[in-house]
């Protein structure tokens, strides 16, 4: 059984549509909504990012299906997926221009959409990984994503987005690293190591060989122990790391030594 990929059908054909999203489903994947224009596709993936989007060309409307991918590949990292009867040359080559990760010619089997679907997606997870592992990937991250920057990893079969702001601390453990957000915790295989090469060191602080700690998260430091702020979770600080978590005394005031 397929793996419940959720996709965005944009489709001005009530009957086309309609057939679409019977096939999708008896091929074992998620409709996550059905669009007739451009402008809603765009407000859709705005509202809740799909694991690919099937774009037909030739929407009724102001805006084309190849402007619609166009401005969401802008914004967002979705692989799209073209629908179209015409398979002319001249068309070929504007749909180019929104990098789609496939091409289907109307009428198409089942068999056609299945087959496009798994390697659009297998194609577009290779792709992220490529660009994740890219230091230009992480610069442009930064550079695009200012004042709030981000970085991406690898989560099972997936990618997820992180605000670096968001981070409160990272902790190794058994063979894998936790990031620790204010209300979730995303764990990857991604090295400890790794991780701590995509935090800014102006704001994170290793306190041992097993924690990295985001310093305008902490709320308190009582040496050899830091109070992480909202999660109030406590952290020991190893011998090796004790100057640099000492260094947070002029943003918190007394810090009590107790060694």
């Amino acid at each position: 059984m397929n793996p419940k990929y959720k996709i965005l059908i944009v489709e001005d054909e009530l009957l086309v549509a309609t057939d679409i999203e019977e096939s999708i489903e008896s091929l074992g994947y998620s409709v996550q909504n059905s669009v007739d224009t451009g402008l809603k596709a765009i407000k859709e993936v705005e509202k809740s990012l799909p694991d690919l989007i099937l774009m037909d060309i030739n929407l009724k409307g102001e805006m084309s299906g190849i402007e619609a991918a166009r401005r969401i590949i802008q914004k967002h990292d979705v692989p799209i997926i073209y629908l179209t009867a015409n398979a002319d040359i001249a068309t070929v080559n504007k749909a180019k221009v929104a990098l789609p990760y496939g091409y289907i010619i109307k009428p198409f089997t089942d068999k056609d959409l299945q087959t496009n679907i798994e390697i659009a997606i297998f194609k577009f997870g290779n792709d992220l990984k490529l660009k994740m592992e890219s230091d230009q990937f992480n610069t442009f991250f930064d550079l695009k994503d200012q004042p709030k920057k981000q970085f991406i990893i690898q989560v099972n079969k997936g990618f997820e987005k992180i605000n670096i702001d968001d981070v409160y601390f990272v902790e190794k453990e058994d063979g894998q690293t936790t990031i620790h957000l204010f209300d979730d915790e995303i764990v990857t295989e991604k090295l400890f190591s790794d991780i701590i090469g995509l935090l800014p060191k102006k704001n994170f602080i290793q306190v041992s060989g097993n924690f990295v700690i985001n310093s305008s998260k902490v709320f308190a430091v009582k040496y050899p122990e830091v109070i992480i702020a909202d999660k109030m979770s406590v952290i020991t600080v190893e011998v090796a790391y004790k100057e640099l978590v000492m260094g947070l005394e002029s943003e918190l005031g007394e810090i009590v030594d107790d060694e």
